[in-house]
């Protein structure tokens, strides 16, 4: 089986179109290649160049840091030195040989002692605190002097599980919160144990807080667009540091695109997605401290230079695809405006059935095809003219002969009815249907049409009806649905009048009753006509030898009027009519006329 190609098939497009076509992919084609190069090339250097610049500057930041916390050693080394060592372990003794209040001169001596540290000298340090053995703790604060805690025990601060008492080296705490300050602002803490020369046992504890406000002042001119986050970690992960959000005091966790693994790692720097959008995490980490400088930057912000590129890149794609599109346009019709006016002539000469004119247009190859095709439209008209008749005549009698089947099968059934009638006596319904009989042989004696209106139609059909339930009486029961707005609809005469006769003949039950319904329905588009009955039904293996013979069309014994049906309805209406079966053994059968109403 030959199957042709859908419409939209290349082979079928105009040639001016397939020109068109053609040129202007392959120009664009190539503008849009070299301009996603140009944009790929400088889109990745520019990426590569920001990931480079950013981990330099984050890395100025970490020594910066670095030199943070330097400055806080200071101050523990200053406090290991030997004058200073012994004047601060001899003012906690005395502290803590003291009730639990220590004397005014015992304070005096703890602030003097702190005093020699020259912690005043380190911006970075906010207080110091200095932990008795027993008794409590002196907390001195840079520029507000010193006061006495003596509930203040070092085993309950949170940095002691920390804390070897062992080991001569200070312990690098990282970020905490302080507890008696209103404002309670986060720390970073160092914890070194104090001993005498030669002593293993601590006899104290000098706790140097280092201010967080410096990590501000030394990011606030970091700034890389808005929406930016900076963070600092120490060497717990514990942000001490959160330009952008309010995390200080939290542990880090990977939220961020970084996790421990990667934090671990002295630079990194990468493009991920965060909150549904595409952002640069990189980070550094300080190889002495240990503490790490993260930034995590919107790519929209960095790639604000790229975004330019691409619009502009992308606005000369098109503006040359465009030229391309305008010039494959003028190039392919100026080369096929001949051929479309062959066209055009053709599509005229089709609609006039091959009678118009057909003029010459020049002497080349599309002249001398014009030429022929003028002299065959003349000779096409003529045999056209000849197959329309033919096939109209022809089309006519095979109505009429359908028709004629008709009549004949009608008139037998009908004197089968009075034949039955007189035979039992029933003389007075023999007379009633003869009179019936006369009536509707009138009908088709003074019809002169084959369309009828739906009104006429079923005026027969109740006389037809009405003669039949002479014969069977009660044991027949019909039941009209009609729509009143399809009365006026006009159908072939007789249409359906043999589906309503093979239901009164096979659509008995088991009992001999007969339920009949007529329904017609009018729809935007079709005329609906069901006949109805609840007889027995048709077997399967019946039904669809029924159905092959009208796809067949031809006859079987049993299904004349169903085919004659069938037939008419392809011979008026062509594809557009269509007949429906649907039975069921024990249920009964419904045959279904569509006809279109336009």
């Amino acid at each position: 089986m030959n199957r042709s190609n859908p419409t939209w098939a290349i082979d079928n497009w105009p040639i001016a179109t397939k020109l068109i076509v053609v040129y202007s992919l392959l120009i664009s084609i190539a503008i849009s290649a070299v301009g996603y190069l140009s944009y790929s090339y400088y889109s990745r250097s520019l990426e590569s160049q920001t990931r480079d610049y950013i981990p330099q500057l984050l890395g100025q930041t970490s020594r910066h840091l670095d030199t943070y916390q330097n400055e806080l050693l200071y101050v523990t080394k200053a406090a290991l030195s030997k004058p200073n060592n012994a004047t601060l372990l001899d003012a906690l003794e005395q502290a803590d040989s003291e009730e639990q209040w220590p004397s005014l001169r015992t304070v005096i001596r703890l602030h003097e002692a702190i005093r020699q540290l020259n912690a005043e000298q380190r911006a970075y340090v906010r207080g110091i605190t200095l932990y008795t053995k027993n008794s409590g703790a002196f907390y001195y604060r840079q520029g507000a002097g010193g006061v006495w805690l003596p509930h203040r025990n070092y085993k309950k601060e949170i940095w002691f599980a920390d804390l070897d008492e062992r080991s001569p080296a200070p312990l690098i705490y990282g970020t905490e919160q302080l507890r008696d300050d209103l404002d309670a602002p986060y720390v970073f803490k160092i914890i070194q144990p104090l001993r005498r020369p030669g002593g293993q046992e601590p006899q104290g504890f000098l706790e140097v807080e280092g201010s967080l406000e410096i990590i501000n002042t030394m990011l606030l001119d970091v700034n890389f667009g808005p929406d930016s986050r900076i963070f600092v970690l120490d060497q717990n992960d514990r942000i001490m540091y959160a330009k952008g959000t309010r995390r200080a005091g939290e542990d880090w966790n990977a939220d961020f695109g970084l996790d421990d693994r990667e934090l671990s790692r002295p630079r990194r720097s990468s493009f991920t997605t965060l909150d549904n959008s595409r952002h640069l995490v990189t980070h550094t980490r300080s190889g002495q401290t240990g503490w790490k400088v993260v930034a995590v930057i919107p790519a929209e912000y960095l790639t604000q230079g790229i975004a330019k590129v691409k619009w502009w890149t992308l606005a000369g794609v098109v503006a040359g695809a465009s030229v391309a599109v305008v010039a494959a346009i003028w190039l392919a019709y100026s080369m096929t405006r001949r051929l479309r006016l062959l066209v055009l002539g053709l599509r005229d000469l089709e609609r006039n059935d091959f009678q118009m004119p057909f003029p010459r247009v020049t002497s080349d190859e599309v002249g001398h095809v014009w030429g022929a095709i003028s002299k065959m439209a003349g000779r096409i008209h003529v045999l056209i003219n000849e197959v329309y008749q033919s096939k109209i005549l022809r089309q006519e009698a095979e109505i009429r002969s359908l028709q004629s089947q008709i009549n004949p099968h009608f008139l037998n059934n009908s004197l089968e009815t009075l034949r039955y009638l007189i035979k039992s006596g029933r003389t007075r319904s023999a007379e009633e249907g003869i009179i019936a009989l006369a009536d509707l042989f009138r009908y088709h004696a003074v019809r002169n049409q084959e369309m009828v209106s739906l009104e006429v139609e079923m005026a027969f059909m109740k006389n037809y009806l009405q003669m039949q339930k002479l014969r069977f009486g009660e044991q027949l029961q019909i039941l009209y649905d009609i729509d009143e707005r399809a009365l006026p609809i006009e159908l072939p005469g007789l249409l359906f009048q043999p589906l309503v006769e093979n239901a009164i003949r096979y659509g008995g039950d088991e009992t001999g009753l007969i339920s009949l319904t007529i329904r017609i329905k009018k729809t935007e588009e079709h005329l609906s006509i069901s006949v109805i009955d609840e007889g027995k039904g048709i077997p399967p293996d019946r039904l669809n030898a029924i159905w092959s013979a009208l796809e067949l069309d031809s006859d079987q014994q049993g299904s004349i009027g169903l085919l004659n049906v069938h037939r008419r309805l392809r011979l008026i209406y062509k594809d557009q009519g269509e007949m429906f079966i649907r039975s069921e053994e024990g249920n009964g059968t419904i045959v279904t006329l569509k006809l279109p109403l336009a």
